[in-house]
């Protein structure tokens, strides 16, 4: 089967953040998945400053979710990213897209959060993370709770319009 520039543009748009799980488990083979699309990711001076903490624990999930990152309280998996203190924050978010990208290419829901207040501290002893290093997005995968999904987006705070158009996102040469 062949895939065209098309095909792979549509499910580059098609990307959404999912923040509505279902119960069901996600597999050691899609997870693997995942993790080597991000191992691939871009660095800067190929750094590659980034490590991920697959995380399963329901408990360990709740609290991250209670620190701000709400999807991570639902998800089936969630993969905490650990970056080196000097790493470029550039890098910790093209790493974030392109494990939501896998994702989505092993037919998973998935969002980027951020764990706020004292989570990126206290998170560190509970994993055995070292203090040099700085926690504080993860990626929430599972499968998405298409229901829940499709209520969320009836609610108010939806844009009705989806996107701008290019001609209002896109300058040439100049604003």
């Amino acid at each position: 089967m062949s895939v065209t520039a098309v095909d792979h543009q549509t499910f580059l748009c098609r990307l959404r953040a999912v923040k509505d799980y279902t119960d069901e488990p996600v597999s050691d083979e899609a997870i693997e998945a995942v993790l080597e699309v991000g191992r691939w990711t871009g660095t800067g001076s190929n750094r590659q400053s980034t490590e991920v903490i697959v995380i399963r624990d329901p408990a360990v999930k709740q609290q991250l979710g209670a620190w701000g990152a709400a999807p991570a309280a639902t998800a089936a998996v969630v993969l905490l990213l650990v970056v080196k203190e000097d790493a470029s924050a550039l890098d910790e978010g093209r790493m974030a897209e392109r494990l939501c990208l896998g994702a989505a290419a092993v037919g998973l829901g998935s969002t980027v959060a951020t764990i706020k207040n004292e989570g990126p501290d206290e998170v560190k002893p509970l994993l055995g993370i070292p203090t040099e290093h700085r926690v504080r997005t993860l990626v929430a995968i599972g499968h998405t709770d298409w229901e829940a999904r499709k209520a969320r987006l009836a609610g108010p705070q939806r844009s009705p319009t989806g996107r701008k158009p290019l001609s209002e996102f896109a300058h040439y040469d100049r604003f």
